[in-house]
């Protein structure tokens, strides 16, 4: 009898340890993915901002005092204001007859239709909303422009090419271009999609978008908060 009874001990302690040993692999895997879901996240942000702000600092170059140098759509939503459409220039050379050679690029803001939605944890299942993801798609033309008449000459402006070595981050969040006044101040009756009203007054541009993991559930990350990864700055905008 004692040894049956030293028997089932042994086997309920055995199968304790087995429950405890699988729980700690499914805890240390799910931190693995978790920390390299923030990982690629971060590297991603990173280099995607280094990007966008060597783009961005060449805006208006070689315009001289032109400050129409940009335009951009916006949208709210959830109290927070979205970039849909940032589209800037610049001149990347003169002409000796006084054309420039003028290139565009488009910023547009599109649904990521084919990324993993993250699923945001509410107080039960039913209550699980998933958050919308993005890319940023880059278009870029070049074609030969007249500066006095302010317009492309005649079959000079190609239609534009997304750029091939281009690479959005994946599980974009957020993106916006805010135009400041040279105090560094919002423009105070900036509405959503009047922003090019700001294109002539605006002297710096704050850029700034966020990320959130997309290969762990953004409810059970601790590793980043829980808005997501978040990347801004500040240019100055030519003429300095």
């Amino acid at each position: 009898m004692q040894f049956i009874l030293d028997h089932m001990i042994a086997s309920v302690v055995a199968a304790i340890l087995t429950v405890a040993m699988m729980a700690q692999q499914i805890n240390n895997r799910q931190a693995s993915i978790e920390r390299i879901s923030v990982y690629s996240a971060k590297a991603q942000a990173l280099a995607f901002g280094e990007w966008l702000e060597d783009d961005v600092v060449k805006l208006g170059s070689r315009f001289g005092q032109e400050r129409g140098r940009f335009s951009m759509k916006t949208r709210p939503e959830g109290g927070v204001k979205f970039t849909e459409a940032f589209t800037f220039h610049y001149n990347s050379e003169v002409q000796s007859d006084g054309a420039v050679r003028r290139v565009e690029i488009s910023y547009r803001l599109v649904p990521d239709t084919e990324t993993r939605a993250v699923v945001e944890k509410g107080d039960t299942p039913a209550d699980d909303v998933r958050i919308p993801v993005y890319r940023l798609r880059r278009d870029s033309l070049s074609g030969l422009y007249n500066p006095e008449s302010k317009t492309w000459l005649a079959g000079s402006r190609p239609a534009p090419v997304p750029t091939p070595s281009y690479q959005a981050p994946v599980g974009l969040r957020h993106f916006q271009v805010q135009p400041l006044d040279s105090q560094g101040r919002e423009f105070d009756d900036l509405t959503p999609g009047h922003a090019d009203d700001y294109a002539h007054k605006a002297d710096y541009a704050r850029l700034q978008f966020t990320v959130v993991p997309t290969l762990f559930p953004l409810h059970r990350a601790r590793l980043v908060p829980k808005e997501g990864l978040h990347w801004a700055t500040t240019i100055e905008l030519r003429p300095f």
